[in-house]
């Protein structure tokens, strides 16, 4: 045989071998895309029979869950896969499959099981004839740190899988995993952190005194709106009160700060930020507008805070979604006209400020004692209700104890700006109302942010606003207390807002318009490391206008959080910008 033709047969075999193993390949790439197919179906199954509380439902949906997940597995563990993921082309999508089966089956096993043998006692966790069970509380430590685990190995797996180069379909597929999964680990590690925290919190060790602000969206703030209704919320042994009520309004103006601020502070927000309760969430920071609110209510009040809440009227209304209408006053609230109620229909009825005060104490401790009797219909609708508030930047909490904040400092639900090590790694962007007015009823605004390049670890993230603000066609049927009283310059109908943009540590501002118009950033706006760009606009009924800013980011991540203040709309107004990093 010549040399020619010994070459030939060969390659021919190799090609044979290619074409054959590419045949396997494919035939066993339908079978595993089936059983995904299916695993997708029974998870979703599982998902709907967790929240039933139905355990025999529950037993069989993770059971045909575990099958499907399992096949899916079994097929991308052996020598003929192995081999795929060596191919050319295909090879990244076949090691992409391989890691999305195992990544199911193991969930499936380790992250979802645990709770599934624990999802009807969930129930037992919430406050019943005005107490929590502990003991229940603790029963549940265990298999929620387990899914936890879990769900933060399993993020990991995806993450470290490059998609880029995967087939279209299967990338979007891919990442919609990642998407779903990253945001189960991060709910489920918050969950972890509170169930251990939990019983300390509702007083196991002894009694506790947290202070509840609610905050009024009508009057909007870095954090959601201003402070309004407060009261002590009394924890002892899982048993939970509802003590001394009072009002922001009530503390006045201290002639200096209730603590020492910084000269960036002053100079961002003026010393109102320490004066002025009302103003201490001029920051979008939680934890240093809570150290505030706490300082100012210890100088009048003798009690010795264990921590600082906050909820919104938004949340407010997602609670009376789940405890069902209430009765205050001539009123009857319901999650459909809460917002409407509380935020203007208040102010046309009740038109002095003391009334209206006593009218938000009222609602407060009303919805307070159906939620700690446990009249919420079904509970496990109360702890939903709780995690879309907190998602959405609606519920903050601030607790005292270090050790115990420095556990919640990296969730959500801690409202930081910073993490422990003092870095920013979010763009805030914050609104307050500059009009003295209860105009932010009819302010209408979106975020959208999007990376545009990434050269040598440093991103540059385009972010665009559009503020409108829509009230009625008569305008002078607006209350003269909502539209600022005899003080305001601008026309009924009007509303001044400032908008802050704050950028991540180190991060710079290289671009700036408002309506079109190009503004030089200052650069020595800092809040410490970070740059601030704010913007001060007047709101013209019918006249949107429009704010871009150009950021650069050193040493970014693959994406950036962007945490925008909570509006009346009920939806998650903050969000993730990619960096192409």
């Amino acid at each position: 045989m010549s040399r020619r033709r010994a070459v030939l047969l060969v390659s021919g075999l190799l090609l044979l071998v290619v074409l054959v193993l590419g045949a396997l390949v494919g035939w066993r790439a339908l079978q595993v895309n089936d059983s995904l197919q299916q695993a997708v179906r029974d998870a979703e199954a599982t998902r709907t029979a967790l929240e039933s509380g139905d355990q025999a439902q529950i037993d069989t949906a993770l059971t045909a869950l575990q099958e499907s997940s399992a096949d899916a597995a079994e097929q991308t563990d052996g020598v003929l896969w192995s081999l795929a993921t060596a191919l050319p082309v295909v090879g990244d999508d076949a090691s992409g499959v391989r890691t999305a089966a195992r990544v199911v089956s193991d969930l499936a096993n380790t992250g979802i099981a645990p709770l599934a043998e624990q999802a009807t006692q969930l129930d037992r966790i919430l406050p019943a004839d005005g107490s929590v069970d502990l003991d229940a509380v603790r029963d549940l430590q265990a298999p929620v740190r387990q899914a936890a685990e879990a769900l933060t190995a399993a993020r990991a797996d995806l993450a470290a899988e490059d998609s880029s180069g995967f087939v279209d379909r299967f990338k979007t597929e891919y990442r919609e995993l990642v998407t779903i999964v990253g945001d189960a680990a991060g709910a489920m590690d918050s969950a972890a952190v509170g169930v251990d925290l939990l019983p300390e919190l509702l007083g196991a060790q002894g009694q506790r005194e947290y202070l509840l602000v609610f905050q009024n969206n009508a009057e909007i703030r870095a954090t959601g709106g201003l402070p309004g209704a407060m009261s002590i919320v009394t924890a002892d042994g899982g048993a939970i009160d509802l003590g001394r009520q009072d009002s922001a309004a009530r503390f006045g103006e201290r002639a200096t700060p209730v603590l020492p601020l910084t000269e960036d502070e002053v100079d961002i927000y003026s010393e109102k930020l320490g004066t002025y309760m009302l103003d201490a969430n001029f920051t979008p920071d939680w934890p240093r507008a809570a150290e505030l609110i706490r300082a100012r209510w210890e100088e009048v009040h003798p009690e010795d805070l264990d921590g600082v809440l906050t909820l919104d009227t938004v949340a407010v209304s997602y609670l009376l979604g789940v405890t069902g209408p209430i009765e205050v006053g001539p009123y009857t609230l319901t999650q459909d006209n809460a917002t409407d109620v509380l935020l203007s229909q208040v102010y046309a009825d009740f038109p002095d400020p003391a009334a209206q005060d006593a009218f938000f104490r009222t609602v407060a401790s009303t919805v307070f004692d159906r939620v700690a009797g446990g009249d919420v219909g079904n509970p496990r609708d109360l702890l939903r209700a709780l995690v879309r508030a907190g998602d959405e930047g609606r519920v903050y909490v601030n607790l005292t104890d270090e050790a115990e904040q420095a556990e919640l400092a990296a969730r959500r639900v801690a409202g930081a700006s910073e993490d422990g090590e003092g870095v920013a790694e979010l763009i805030d962007v914050s609104l307050l109302d500059g009009t003295g007015s209860k105009m932010s009823y009819y302010l209408d605004y979106d975020v959208r942010a999007r990376g545009t390049s990434c050269t040598g670890g440093t991103a540059r993230v385009a972010v665009a606003m559009r503020l409108e603000t829509l009230p009625p066609g008569d305008v002078a049927s607006i209350p003269p207390y909502v539209q600022g009283g005899q003080n305001v310059t601008v026309a009924p109908g009007e509303q001044l807002v400032q908008i802050r943009l704050a950028t991540p540590s180190g991060g710079s501002v290289t671009g700036f318009t408002i309506r079109g118009k190009d503004f030089d950033p200052d650069k020595d706006d800092t809040l410490g490391d970070r740059q601030v760009s704010t913007a001060y606009l007047l709101l013209e009924p019918g006249k949107p206008a429009d704010i871009t800013w150009e950021i650069e980011v050193p040493q970014a991540a693959a994406s950036v959080p962007v945490r925008v203040t909570p509006g009346l709309r009920p939806e998650n107004y903050s969000g993730t910008v990619s960096t192409t990093c």
